[in-house]
């Protein structure tokens, strides 16, 4: 495995929530490295992290050329597209981004995270709905080995433990609406 991902939105977004999830999810099996950019960004602007995941050593935690970028607003869309590598994966938020070229031949994806997590009745799950969207595509680690992150992370949290069913079902609309894209582009 060799995957540079970028993890970027607003503040506030679950990005940085999303990021470590992914990067504890692979290190049992993988070198990982999390770098995260807090900055003065944490609420409204643009925050992000960078995550690297091998199958040896990792030399910088920076992500120059990304394998993979998850957008869920247009700043990041348009800070992060270019650094996208040729046949890798820009995940973006459809209901937040209005996507140029800029990606370059990176895969475009767009799926309505904050729409979809407003239908559920909390957006604050949009950022488990890229997850599971993101793990549908390419395949980061087995459906039941993300639940049980999820049960680890959430059901000890007592103040998290009422959204973790909510989360597991994002979890699942993620995967259906990665489907549905990977269905339609075949």
């Amino acid at each position: 495995m060799d995957e540079r991902m970028i993890f970027s939105g607003f503040g506030g977004q679950g990005l940085m929530t999303l990021g470590k999830f992914v990067a504890e999810l692979l290190m049992h099996d993988h070198a990982v490295t999390f770098f995260p950019s807090y900055g003065t960004e944490v609420r409204g602007g643009t925050a992000y992290c960078h995550v690297c995941v091998a199958d040896r050593s990792i030399a910088s935690p920076v992500v120059e050329r990304a394998t993979c970028l998850v957008v869920m607003n247009q700043m990041s869309y348009d800070r992060f597209a270019a650094v996208a590598e040729p046949g890798g994966l820009v995940l973006a938020n459809a209901s937040m981004i209005r996507p140029t070229d800029a990606h370059g031949t990176a895969r475009l994806v767009e799926i309505d995270a904050s729409g979809l997590a407003n239908e559920m009745g909390n957006v604050r799950v949009a950022n488990m709905i890229m997850l599971g969207a993101l793990n549908a595509l390419k395949r980061l680690a087995p459906p039941r080995s993300v639940e049980s992150l999820l049960e680890e992370k959430l059901g000890r949290e007592a103040g998290k433990r009422e959204i973790l069913a909510l989360n597991k079902q994002a979890l699942k609309v993620g995967a259906a609406e990665a489907g549905k894209v990977a269905a339609a582009g075949a």
